[in-house]
């Protein structure tokens, strides 16, 4: 592979990545879990209603999702540490890549 295909290679996936983020963006999908997560529902927010008339103390912790079911198995753990095995793999490359096209263009 020579360091003008190479270069293309780069730019090329610097380019998809970009489109990728953009859209993301344009879309509002950071929003949209953010506010997801963020949000009461509406039996919340009548319970904390109503304990507000009836001069309960309370705090908005009280009201949160308390019913969190834990998905936790072997199967997903197994998917856990694949995708953090993968995470470390693309990093090391990752640097081992701009470590190697610095030497290019430092040459």
């Amino acid at each position: 592979m020579t360091k003008t295909n190479l270069a293309r290679l780069i730019i090329i996936i610097l380019v998809f990545l970009f489109f990728v983020l953009y859209f993301m963006q344009a879309s509002g999908y950071n929003e949209y879990t953010r506010n997801r997560e963020n949000m009461l529902t509406e039996e919340q927010i009548k319970e904390y209603e109503e304990d507000i008339e009836a001069g309960k103390d309370v705090t908005i912790k009280d009201y949160l999702n308390k019913d969190k079911v834990n998905y936790d198995n072997k199967v997903s753990d197994l998917g856990l540490d694949l995708s953090e095995l993968i995470g470390d793999v693309f990093n090391k490359g990752m640097n081992a890549f701009f470590e190697m096209l610095n030497e290019a263009v430092s040459s």
